[in-house]
């Protein structure tokens, strides 16, 4: 029987900040060529595995499917935050999950890189399923780290042992008196079970919760395999993670200590470690020119000319530089600040990702706005108006087809058109290459919720 992928695509943004935003979070940045959801993806796909399912919420489902528009894959998708053990049930209630299959839980912003060994013991545990087993795979500490919890396991067999307690985030003087002691394993936050042990540990430790995710689960929308949980029953469920909801209150609980390696991308260092180097040990992004500098992370949209540097950490995006030592990076305890004093840079970038392509906000002043439109290839934008604003386009690069009320008018390079308030309008690339146009907007409110959406491809109308 083939093992079910459920990945878990949450997340704040914050520690890997201002990479990371709360509208792009960590499993969308780019390691080692691919996203860590991609990663994700590739650590559960192969002729061992049945279509992996994803579950998120609504502010990160277009970038999902742009992530997975070459796979197969079904999409749960939250209304609202609710944390990981609504999340986790919603998807095993699926009616194509068979009773008895295997099912393998993980995030989608860690790094396994031996991915083989990683599939092959995940084979291997499966055949010790029965009705009462959920496996979590603990890693075996090197050093003592005080972002993860701890597992305290005594053996059982050769493959895996029982789970005798749970040990929240310590601070560094128990970590220290943890990494001592053989049978603690950091907790990975990935779980084998099956759909019958875990419906059977949500209805007894969690009743109401698992009947409030039933209810949303019968009352979504599904369309085109993405499944949109009914907010009616789901927001009335308290925020829970599985950890606290289940694993920390049954009595079935085994850990196996994985076997490949393992990496929670939660730090800049981290990033670090895991990304090609140059034989000075600097990762390097972007048109940088440097000179005597070792040990350090650069990346930038501009150019940067380093000189006489060690440990370093610069990343330098269109609205914000951050600067720090690599080593003694404290965003953790800065970021709030960071979130108070400038919001806008924690919560998104200035380019936007969109089903038909992109937009960048270019200059932001008073009643008026500039953006650069990236159409790409086949990409239609909504039969859309504004209630409030008006729009004038300049084509720069690439042909348009623009509908402006009942007209459809062709722009060439350099021809422009103006959008009048309230006028029903779209955009469309019907050309092989990509469409650029830079947007100037006016108008009392130009926020992204002044959009009427009359007709939509991708299902936002």
């Amino acid at each position: 029987m083939k093992i079910k992928p459920i990945i878990l695509c949450g997340g704040e943004g914050t520690r890997l900040w201002p990479e990371s935003r709360k509208k792009h979070p960590k499993q969308f940045i780019k390691i080692n060529g691919k996203s860590l959801l991609k990663h994700a993806i590739d650590r559960v796909s192969g002729a061992n595995f049945d279509t992996i399912t994803i579950c998120s919420n609504s502010n990160f489902l277009d970038k999902i499917k742009e992530e997975t528009k070459d796979i197969n894959c079904k999409i749960y998708v939250e209304p609202d935050k609710k944390n990981t053990a609504a999340a986790i049930l919603a998807a095993i209630n699926d009616d194509d999950l068979l009773f008895y299959q295997p099912i393998i839980i993980i995030s989608s912003d860690h790094i396994i890189q031996k991915k083989i060994i990683f599939q092959k013991q995940i084979k291997k545990l499966s055949k010790y399923l029965d009705m009462r087993k959920i496996f979590i795979f603990g890693v075996k500490p090197d050093y003592p780290e005080t972002g993860y919890g701890y597992l305290y396991s005594k053996k059982i067999n050769n493959n895996f042992n029982k789970v005798i307690k749970f040990v929240e985030k310590p601070n560094l003087n128990k970590a220290q008196k943890l990494i001592k002691n053989k049978n603690y394993l950091w907790n990975s936050g990935m779980f084998l079970s099956n759909k019958s042990v875990l419906l059977n540990e949500y209805s007894i430790l969690q009743t109401k919760l698992a009947l409030q995710v039933c209810d949303s689960y019968v009352n979504a929308k599904s369309t085109n395999n993405i499944i949109e949980l009914d907010n009616k029953y789901y927001s009335k469920i308290k925020s829970i993670s599985f950890d606290h909801a289940i694993l920390e209150k049954s009595k079935n609980i085994f850990s196996a200590k994985l076997l490949s390696d393992w990496k929670d991308v939660g730090s800049w260092l981290q990033k670090w470690e895991i990304e090609k180097k140059d034989k000075d040990k600097n990762y390097i992004k972007g048109n940088v020119l440097k000179n005597n500098v070792q040990n350090s992370y650069i990346s930038s949209n501009r150019t940067i000319v380093a000189s006489n540097l060690k440990n370093i950490l610069a990343v330098d995006n269109n609205d914000v530089l951050y600067l720090s030592d690599l080593r003694n990076n404290d965003l953790k305890s800065l970021y709030p600040l960071i979130s108070k004093k400038f919001p806008k840079i924690t919560d998104q970038h200035t380019t936007t990702q969109r089903p038909w392509g992109q937009f960048t906000n270019i200059f932001v002043g008073k009643n008026f706005q500039v953006k650069e439109l990236v159409v790409k290839s086949g990409g239609i934008l909504s039969l859309q108006k504004h209630k409030y604003r008006s729009e004038n386009w300049v084509v720069v690069e690439g042909k348009a087809n623009i509908t402006l009320n009942k007209k459809n008018i062709i722009l060439q390079k350099s021809d422009s058109i103006f959008i009048p308030q309230g006028a029903v309008h779209r955009i469309q690339n019907r050309e092989k290459s990509i469409l650029k146009i830079i947007e100037v907007q006016t108008g009392s409110y130009l926020g992204e919720d002044d959009i009427v959406r009359i007709k939509d491809i991708y299902g936002r109308a």
